[in-house]
């Protein structure tokens, strides 16, 4: 199984901010834990370097979900998570979350042609299997604050990992004829969920965005 290919990701990225700073680790607890120690570690003017920072990891011990709920992150996955500055009001925030699933849902349906439904408010399904899911917290530092956008996907983890559990949890890879680039699909993402991101904080306009994610969420 190879390793992800920092250069052919940052060859396929076509974005202003999210993602053009990348720390790739070979195994870290979690990608949100991470990137919140980054975020507390930066004081002063400093702070502004992080903004659109992409800390992934190739496996995870101590991925997490909602609730805390434990999340199996071994390699062949992504497993990532996405620090960005917001000035959108509080009450703002907790719609990230779905924004964030939409845009790797709508990638996956359109580049790749797989069914996904996103699971209110932020796992991703295809045929009541799921794939993926999306944890979003919040930092706040020098009067700034963080969003730390934290996804994990599986793309083609090992059958032992998916053993017992087929009917419930499934690859990505399994769902599509053609063949999945982990960078290529990383990179999508980062350019959908950002221009998504800047037309909801400057316009406020959540209704337009939700009509497309209602054709496909379920509850």
């Amino acid at each position: 199984m190879r390793r992800f290919d920092d250069k052919r990701f940052q060859e396929s990225l076509d974005t202003r901010v999210f993602g053009r700073s990348l720390i790739h680790l070979p195994q870290i607890g979690s990608t949100n834990d991470y990137s919140a120690e980054i975020i507390d570690s930066i004081k002063g003017p400093g702070i502004d370097n992080i903004d659109g920072t992409l800390v992934l990891s190739d496996k995870q011990t101590g991925g997490r979900g909602r609730f805390n709920r434990k999340w199996l992150s071994p390699r062949g996955g992504l497993w990532f998570s996405l620090i960005f500055r917001t000035v959108l009001s509080v009450s703002k925030i907790p719609a990230l979350t779905l924004i964030a699933s939409y845009a790797a849902a709508d990638i996956l349906i359109n580049d790749y042609g797989i069914d996904v439904n996103i699971k209110w408010p932020n796992d991703l399904y295809c045929k009541d299997k799921k794939f993926g899911g999306i944890l979003s917290e919040e930092k706040e530092v020098s009067g700034q604050r963080f969003i730390i956008m934290g996804m994990g996907l599986n793309i083609n983890v090992y059958r032992s990992f998916l053993e017992g559990l087929e009917t419930k949890a499934v690859n990505i890879q399994d769902l599509t004829e053609q063949v999945v680039v982990p960078e290529k699909l990383l990179a999508g993402i980062m350019k959908r969920f950002e221009e998504l991101y800047l037309y909801f904080s400057s316009t406020g306009d959540l209704d337009s965005i939700f009509k497309k994610i209602e054709k496909i969420l379920r509850y």
